[in-house]
């Protein structure tokens, strides 16, 4: 997304990497994107060397030199790609390597792996507070209705993922007794026993392990057996 913003700003007037850093920074959107500030000069660098922009004349300020760059024809064409390829893109991803880090929890010690949570989850809720702070001002009600969805799916997303690790922090002895069971699962799981001459298909061999994932651990939680239960449910429905 930062060669579209670059190429975008380009196209509105020639002007130098520092001018396009400063109104990132000014405008909030370093935040959005996560830009750093040397991202920024060396995608200018690569976006030259691809012949999308090229130094218009050099300015001196003081003892520094700094290049005024244009945006090129073929720039032009670019700019259109990245728009339409960010366009398609999703604003949030479906999965998070989160979601499957469960039962690898229990291999760590359970003091150590509180005070890492409950450190994210403070730094969860530090950005949250920044979010809402800047949705004030300028997500209030003059503001586009897409700019005030932004604002709300970001606050959003931030009270998810909060009200994840603290589920996470507050029934972590249900989690790593689940990670233990899982353990016990792969001490036992044998793939040459569990194949055979029939071709299986995928859902199918997800199906199977599952319920013998769920024979595994049926002393545990029965939290734990509904979450199987909904997997399961799930992959059953993909096959029919």
């Amino acid at each position: 997304m930062i060669r579209a913003l670059i190429l975008y700003y380009l196209s509105i007037k020639p002007t130098h990497g520092y001018e396009i850093q400063k109104f990132i920074q000014l405008s909030g959107t370093d935040q959005w994107m996560k830009i750093q500030s040397g991202s920024i000069y060396y995608a200018l660098t690569k976006l030259e060397k691809e012949k999308c922009i090229d130094v218009l004349r050099e300015e001196r300020t003081g003892s520094r030199v700094r290049k005024i760059y244009k945006i090129t024809e073929h720039g032009m064409k670019e700019m259109h790609k990245e728009i339409m390829s960010v366009l398609q893109t999703p604003i949030a991803g479906t999965g998070s390597p989160k979601f499957i880090i469960e039962p690898m929890l229990s291999l760590l010690d359970e003091s150590e792996l509180k005070v890492a949570i409950q450190n994210h989850i403070k730094e969860l809720e530090e950005k949250r507070e920044y979010w809402k702070r800047w949705s004030d001002i300028k997500a209030g009600k003059d503001a586009t209705k897409l700019v005030q969805l932004s604002f709300s799916m970001t606050i959003n997303a931030l009270e998810d993922q909060i009200l994840w690790h603290k589920e996470l922090l507050d029934n972590l002895e249900l989690y790593l007794n689940e990670g233990d069971a899982m353990k016990n699962f792969i001490i036992q799981f044998d793939v040459d026993s569990d194949e055979t001459e029939v071709e299986v298909s995928e859902v199918d061999q997800k199906i199977s392990y599952l319920n013998k994932i769920k024979d595994i651990i049926k002393d545990n939680p029965s939290k734990a057996l509904d979450n199987l239960d909904l997997i399961l449910e799930e992959l059953q429905r993909q096959k029919s």
